[in-house]
């Protein structure tokens, strides 16, 4: 038997297994208060017993599992999967805004609806790797609409990622496992034809037209400056949703003048170039956003300049369009699908990038201005990016402005 001090008796003589009791109850059972090495945490745990010997026995076998555990690469604090999302779900909706200043209903959803019902009983800490690997031959079955594509299933990798990180944080398990989704194909994204583009902008005026007589012409309104924007600047989707008044500008150049924004995405903080011509959707939306704050409901008669550009008429940030953009498409007769892949609102991103390439844009500078790399754009575009147009990334510059001037729709 080990040292008692103050009623505790340390079993082992280390510190490492305690056995005590409450005060203040009737008939108090043993308590058990295990460290193991390498453990940044104990366990106390209940013996459910008030003898002495049968405690100890029960205090000696649960070290020994505990160590066996740990040395394996477990935790002592462990958790089921369902747990740890739960507890992670209550943590992220209270920190609000994700980087990119968008929400985590996305994220949550996409592991609720197939990876909980996975991994939701089993113990965090004892999930590896190769339980990964079953997942996803496990979800090539397991569907509600149509087979996942690798894609699909990479999308969902990246969405448990956050959770196992916030694991460690919370110390229930040692390391993120490492795990790959399947390699997914090069495929060409989904975009649209000149011929398609054309069909949608002229039947996207008749779509909001339509929205008066089913009370949801400010929403259609809103979403046709919105995609069009996305088509004239290739802004991602978080990207614009949080763009305020306040980061726009417009310059000067030899030729005209341009609409600038300042945006932050993914990839960090840029500046951004409008298609000339587009400021025009703006200055709607700014116009609608005008009216809306003259009636002391929704505003004082001024537009905040610290406002979101796509708002609600409360000035809070619209969380998707997705409906609206398919809504648009069904409207305009466009097919969903073009390439064996789903057309989604980033369909209007890719546009963007296969017009400027086909019109011969320097893929440095788009790269740029799209915020990511010539590789991607080469990966993903390479039936649009021949040798000619790769020769101008040594060779071209973009025009210095002559002069420019802030919040343009004053």
């Amino acid at each position: 038997m080990g040292d008692r001090a103050d009623g505790r008796i340390d079993l082992r003589g280390d510190g490492r297994i305690i056995l005590y009791k409450r005060e203040g109850l009737k008939n108090p059972k043993w308590q058990v208060r295990v460290r193991v090495p390498n453990a940044t945490s104990y366990k106390i745990v209940s013996s459910k017993t008030s003898d002495q010997k049968q405690a100890e026995r029960f205090a000696m076998d649960l070290y020994e599992e505990l160590y066996m555990h740990v040395k394996a690469g477990g935790s002592v604090k462990s958790k089921t999967f369902r747990q740890v999302f739960e507890e992670w779900e209550k943590a992220t909706i209270a920190l609000g805004p994700n980087r990119q200043g968008g929400t985590w209903t996305g994220t949550i959803d996409r592991i609720r609806s197939y990876s909980l019902e996975f991994f939701g009983p089993k113990r965090i800490d004892q999930i590896k790797p190769t339980d990964f690997a079953d997942y996803f031959i496990w979800r090539k079955s397991n569907f509600v609409r149509r087979i996942p594509s690798n894609g699909t299933l990479k999308r969902e990798r990246t969405c448990l990622l956050p959770l196992l990180k916030f694991a460690v944080v919370k110390g229930y398990i040692q390391a993120v496992p490492d795990f790959e989704a399947p390699k997914s194909k090069s495929e060409r994204r989904p975009t649209f034809t000149p011929d398609e583009w054309r069909k949608l902008t002229r039947q996207m005026r008749e779509w909001v037209k339509e929205g008066k007589q089913k009370a949801t012409w400010r929403d259609r309104f809103v979403a046709q400056q919105y995609f069009l924007i996305l088509a004239n600047t290739g802004l991602r989707v978080g990207e614009l949703r949080t763009l305020r008044w306040s980061d726009l500008r417009t310059v000067s150049t030899q030729d005209g003048t341009r609409l600038i924004g300042y945006v932050r995405g993914k990839t960090g903080e840029r500046e951004v170039v409008f298609q000339q011509g587009s400021e025009e959707y703006v200055k709607r939306l700014y116009d609608l956003r005008l009216d809306e704050v003259s009636d002391p409901k929704w505003g004082n008669g001024k537009v905040d300049k610290d406002g979101l550009v796509i708002c609600h008429p409360d000035g809070s940030s619209i969380g998707t369009m997705k409906r609206s953009f398919q809504s648009l498409l069904d409207f305009s007769g466009v097919s969903t699908f073009r390439n064996g892949g789903k057309r989604t609102i980033y369909s209007l991103r890719h546009f963007y990038a296969t017009q400027r390439l086909s019109h011969e844009t320097s893929p440095f500078l788009l790269a740029k201005q799209m915020g990511t790399s010539v590789e991607m754009l080469e990966k993903f575009y390479g039936q649009t990016v021949t040798s000619s147009l790769a020769m101008q990334v040594s060779r071209s510059g973009q025009r210095r402005p002559s002069s420019e001037g802030d919040y343009p729709f004053e």
